[in-house]
């Protein structure tokens, strides 16, 4: 694995680490590191935020492989072909190299800042967290991932640790975060752009995570996962957007502008446009964010493109204003998630998170509020007998479906949801022309790992596959 750390917005230049171990937070003396830690976690967040919100098809082209939107020109990744930007290698790297090894340097660099001990016990615990956030990702994008060595400078060919075993693991050290945090304390402040420090939003983003995490459960683990849903919504979750994990970009810098600016407007290029089954979706749901997502084609409608298809940007239908504005916000957790997570334990029988059909309206209201329609307006569009609760229809195909729609800007979340509740079921309602094979279920390894740890490697393909080829339609233990 490569390591390096990577601060676009900091002034300095860093080049030392820590270990993975919270207990242990040396420096690497040949390289020693000269800012302050505010900016090595702002640069982290940042980095992570930005990961999350990528359009980058060489990292991040989970809209695509989820149908939010498609491409036009340039196929491989609606085809499901990585060979030609190899979007696994770059989403490896952005998290191991640009999040957390920025994360772990900036626990390291606390003590020598932050005097009061409260905030230091805080400032640590925050980072965890985001730590955590993002070894989700990695674990549930490609199965076993290096974890436990991950970040131990004298082991550079790290081993892989059992995706199970890591998972189990972030749930715990999230329940180590919740009990630490300090309420009564201060934290990072300004450095913090997301919370701006606030201890007690933090709170209610760890338990809300805790929440996410315990939904890959419900099918494998039904016991911790009605024990973990009900311990967090004891903690106290989200409650409205007021609480959303957001980060709001910077518009009077290109760099620090939202990365969808960026692509799409910025740059001047036409690479994707919606996708007509997400289009033909909201259509025929007569959904209020059809026009809150794009704006209408040159005849007046609203039309999308073929995924997998060479699609003509100028005759289709564009993205809104809203999703293509510099200062629009990347979204790592909302509150509109947490209810739809609500509504499923719900529907799975856990008392604890109330009825289903209450967390499902709220879902969807928050998802419209958000994206700048009414409360009237998601009153009316759940008032129709295609979107009501029916309590005996399908759960996950309601959910799945209204989740679907809701997560149209959420990039990995988008992919993940299919993958978790199988809908909608792209592979039967929407195959991409010229797929080469069904919706991929996880990624393959970087060509990096191949060449640079090939025992390790090969071991964690053999006990993520069952054989010795590394393939994307092999599941992962919460499937």
């Amino acid at each position: 694995m490569k390591k390096f750390f990577y601060i676009p917005i900091a002034i300095c230049i860093l080049g030392s680490g820590c270990t993975k171990n919270l207990t242990d937070y040396n420096t690497n003396p040949k390289a020693p590191v000269t800012a302050p830690s505010a900016a090595v976690f702002l640069s982290a967040e940042k980095s992570l935020v930005d990961a999350v919100t990528s359009t980058s098809v060489s990292s991040a082209p989970f809209r695509i492989l989820a149908q939010s939107w498609t491409e036009n020109t340039y196929t491989y990744e609606a085809r499901y072909n990585f060979s030609a930007y190899q979007a696994p290698d770059g989403w490896w790297n952005a998290l191991y190299d640009n999040v957390l090894d920025n994360l772990y340097a900036a626990k390291n660099l606390y003590p020598t800042d932050v005097a009061d001990p409260v905030a230091l016990k805080n400032d640590r615990i925050i980072t965890d967290l985001l730590e955590i956030y993002t070894y989700n990702l990695l674990v549930n994008t490609y199965g076993n991932i290096p974890y436990s060595q991950a970040e131990n400078r004298l082991i550079p060919f790290p081993k892989y640790d059992d995706a199970k075993t890591v998972f189990n693991d972030l749930l715990t050290r999230v329940d180590t975060c919740i009990a630490g945090l300090n309420t009564g304390g201060s934290a990072m402040g300004g450095s913090d752009q997301i919370y701006g420090g606030n201890v007690a939003k933090w709170l209610k983003f760890a338990a809300s995570l805790k929440l996410k995490l315990s939904m890959y459960l419900a099918d494998v683990d039904a016991a911790t996962f009605s024990k973990k849903v009900g311990e967090a919504i004891q903690t106290g979750l989200f409650a409205s957007n007021s609480d959303n994990a957001v980060m709001t970009y910077d518009p009077s810098t290109v760099g620090n502008s939202n990365p969808i600016w960026q692509a799409m407007v910025n740059s001047g290029r036409h690479d994707f446009c919606p996708a007509a089954y997400m289009v033909n979706t909201l259509s025929g749901l007569n959904d209020p964010r059809l026009s809150l997502y794009y704006n209408t084609d040159p005849n007046g409608k609203y039309t999308g493109g073929i995924a997998g298809n060479g699609n003509s940007y100028s005759t289709l239908s564009t993205f809104s204003n809203t999703w293509l504005a510099a200062n629009y916000p990347g979204d790592l957790l909302d509150y509109s998630e947490v209810a739809f997570d609500l509504a499923e334990a719900a529907a799975r029988g856990v008392a604890a998170a109330g009825t289903a059909a209450t967390n499902y309206n709220n879902a969807i209201t928050a998802s419209v509020v958000f994206w700048g329609g009414t409360t009237a307006s998601a009153t009316t569009y759940l008032a129709q007998p295609t979107v009501a609760w029916s309590a005996s229809a399908n759960y996950k195909q309601q959910i799945g479906y209204q989740e679907w729609i809701a997560f149209a800007n959420r990039n990995w979340d988008s992919w993940t949801l299919i993958r978790r509740l199988k809908y909608p079921n792209l592979d039967v309602v929407s195959p991409p022309t010229g797929a080469t094979g069904n919706l991929p279920l996880r990624f393959t390894y970087p060509n990096l790992e191949v060449s640079s740890n090939p025992t390790n490697w090969a071991a964690a393909v053999k006990a993520v596959t069952g054989g010795s080829t590394d393939i994307v339609s092999a599941k992962l233990f919460w499937e």
